[in-house]
């Protein structure tokens, strides 16, 4: 390639409407099908020849920019074009797609078939001495309707090497002659620098020699929103110490220049020329924004920065550690509309979900009940109940999918350990003796049923399992022995008080694969011992299989973790969390209260909720909860400052290591029905 060879990149989709026009001069074979283009990246060996390619890499020549204007007639036409020749047009090599309407007689802008184009070009001067990795990539984030074009042009090595050599050498003896208090011996020393630096790149890192060009292009529907739009970029471009100057009187020159027709004006390229090493070059490459699009992702929202969808799969096990989420946000942020947005859309793809929710359960019905899942309510009101002393699981062998085992661990053994956490909410303060009292009455309770530590002595003949004792006969056992009977008024709310209904057998299906358990009617006091219940019930589940994957959504965890639980209730969460990856599952935990979240020792439950969450979702906070997350999770203080700005659906997200800000996005069916705002829930009712 020789001194003349151009390459050409052009960023941002022209919305001119399309019509078909041939160029006289071009081959075209009508009967061959035309194959779609897949580059814009042309290579020029000859200003004088254009090559455009397609997917059959076929090149055919056609006329320059000037001869094509020439030789075609801007004409309108009132009607649109037809489906079939845009498709023409867009896949044709032979065919120029030419603007219907053209109004070139404004000096600071062009207007194309109504829509309004200006250019900006970056200076030759104007550039940073020192640029990161994928510098221009804010240039492509900028947002829509924003666009640039970027020319390069390698010169002759062995031409600029003498050129730099003779520069640097008639600098230099300049300099002798200059005294070091003019303001001139600064610029000479700054351009000996870089002749030096250009000549060391050259010869050391055989690097080539380019001259760069930028010009920015700015779309708008109107003449006042496109000079609000580029006064935006010229702020933008100044903060990333760029010197950008519009294309006054040269509007026309530069959109001919922005087409991908390689014949930059010279007058615009001599004034943007910049020369750049090949490193710097390289990294120049745009195209390097950050975003999280997991090929089998769910649709978290929007990247706020370059406004791309951000679908993350959190069950990507070879690009995150685990599955587990950890929701932070204050009442109103739009915590529960994204928990049920997450939990409808993991259903979707096949994956069990099941919900705790000790707070507004009712928010949760319509979306349940809408995909066919099972809305349980434990309440003193509601006839559902789930028996706590059920025993769900058929043996401890978790990878019986994978490899046969012969192990008969104790079911029974394993169901009374996990009882003691119950116990435990119940009578706070109670003590070992006390837990090895009722442990001894649990297995004389089971074995009036017939069921001990022998895994077969849970079913009958027919393989189902055995009728299991309730909270009846747990109270009974309790009250006929001496030393227990004073621990049978622990018993006494379910046996013969207003929660009676929820001490007898399971009436509800525990095998949709959609739950939502409500015990938000549940008061302060017994929350966490029915978030127990609805947990262990729901855990079972979770070890039937390792392969399968499963969802765990805990709304307000801080019930469980926080200064109204236990240690050994916070212990049975934070186990679950560091366990459900070992069972192909993910907790998601929310709280609004995250002062209260770090509450119980010393924030030992929250930080280690966090700690075992790979993903995190931070929507708005109070500014004292932010300077606590400051503190546990190393937020900058951007970042601090984020979350107490962020406006409802607005949300900081850490997926892995990435960190970027999404905004939450739901089709219309979803939002009507996990909406809570008083506006939507009017209008539904309106329309019944």
């Amino acid at each position: 390639m020789n001194k003349d060879e151009i390459i050409a990149i052009v960023f941002g989709v022209s919305d001119v409407p399309i019509q078909e026009r041939r160029c006289p001069n071009a081959k075209h074979e009508e009967k061959k099908k035309p194959q779609e283009s897949v580059a814009i990246v042309s290579v020029l060996q000859n200003p004088k020849q254009v090559f455009c390619t397609d997917t059959d890499a076929r090149g055919q020549e056609i006329p320059t920019q000037e001869d094509a204007l020439k030789q075609t007639e801007f004409t309108a036409q009132a009607d649109k074009p037809t489906e079939r020749s845009i498709r023409k047009a867009d896949s044709s090599p032979a065919v120029l797609p030419l603007p219907s309407i053209v109004d070139n007689t404004r000096r600071d802008c062009l207007v194309v078939d109504n829509i309004y184009y200006s250019y900006l070009y970056v200076t030759g001067y104007g550039y940073p001495n020192r640029n990161s990795p994928a510098w221009l990539s804010p240039l492509v984030e900028a947002g829509e309707n924003i666009g640039f074009s970027l020319y390069v042009q390698r010169m002759p090595k062995d031409t600029v090497l003498k050129k730099i050599a003779q520069t640097t050498m008639l600098n230099r003896a300049r300099m002798r002659d200059v005294d070091d208090t003019r303001s001139d011996y600064e610029e000479l020393d700054s351009a000996i620098y870089s002749g030096l630096f250009l000549k060391d790149g050259m010869n050391r890192d055989n690097e080539d020699f380019y001259y760069m060009h930028i010009v920015i292009e700015v779309k708008a529907n109107s003449y006042e929103a496109l000079q609000k739009r580029l006064e935006a970029v010229q702020t933008f471009c100044l903060s990333m110490d760029w010197i950008v100057k519009r294309c006054t009187y040269k509007q026309e020159q530069a959109f001919l220049s922005s087409l991908p027709l390689l014949s930059p004006d010279a007058d615009l390229m001599k004034k943007g020329r910049r020369n750049i090493l090949t490193e710097s070059l390289a990294a120049a490459f745009p195209f390097s924004s950050l975003e999280v699009c997991d090929p089998n992702g769910i649709l978290l929202g929007i990247n706020s920065y370059n406004h791309s969808l951000t679908m993350v799969d959190i069950f990507d096990t070879e690009k995150y550690l685990n599955a587990n989420v950890c929701v932070l946000g204050m009442s109103g942020a739009g915590k529960s509309y994204f928990l049920q947005l997450m939990a409808l859309r993991l259903r979707q793809q096949g994956v069990p979900v099941m919900v705790v929710v000790p707070l507004k359960g009712y928010e949760y019905r319509p979306a349940c009940e809408a995909i066919g899942g099972k809305y349980i309510k434990l309440s003193a009101s509601s006839r559902d109940c789930i028996n706590f002393l059920d025993i769900r699981r058929r043996n401890l062998n978790t990878d019986y999918e994978v490899r046969s085992d012969d192990r008969s661990d104790s079911v029974l053994a394993a169901k009374i350990q996990s009882l003691m956490v119950f116990f435990t909410l119940r009578k706070p303060d109670i003590t070992q003796q006390e837990l090895s009292l009722i442990d001894s009455a649990l297995y004389r309770t089971y074995a009036k049923k017939g069921i001990s530590e022998d895994n077969s002595t849970l079913f009958k003949k027919d393989g189902t399992f055995k009728e299991m004792p309730t909270a009846v006969d747990l109270y009974n056992e309790l009250l006929e022995n001496e030393a227990t009977a004073y621990l049978a008024p622990l018993l006494e709310l379910f046996v013969s008080g207003s929660l009676r209904n929820l001490g007898k057998q399971t009436n509800v299906d525990l095998d949709n694969e959609y739950i939502v358990i409500d015990i938000s009617e549940m008061n302060n006091i017994l929350k966490p011992l029915f978030m127990y219940i609805a947990t262990e019930a729901i855990g079972d589940k979770i070890k039937e299989s390792r392969i399968r994957k499963k969802a765990l959504v805990y709304d307000e965890l801080s019930i469980l973790i926080g200064a109204a639980s236990n240690e050994l209730a916070a212990d049975f969460v934070l186990e679950q969390f560091k366990a459900i990856r070992g069972f192909g599952g993910s907790i998601i935990g929310a709280s609004q209260d995250t002062n209260d979240y770090f509450a119980l020792e010393n924030g030992k439950y929250g930080k280690g909720i966090l700690s075992n969450s790979q993903f995190k979702i931070l929507l708005r906070l109070e500014e004292d909860e932010a300077r606590t997350l400051q503190a546990y999770m190393g937020l900058t203080d951007t970042e601090t400052v984020q979350v107490t700005r962020n406006r409802r659906g607005q949300a900081l997200l850490f997926a892995g290591r990435t960190r970027l800000s999404i905004e939450l996005c739901a089709s219309q069916t979803e939002h009507d029905l996990v909406t809570t705002d008083r506006q939507d829930l009017l209008r539904q009712a309106e329309q019944r």
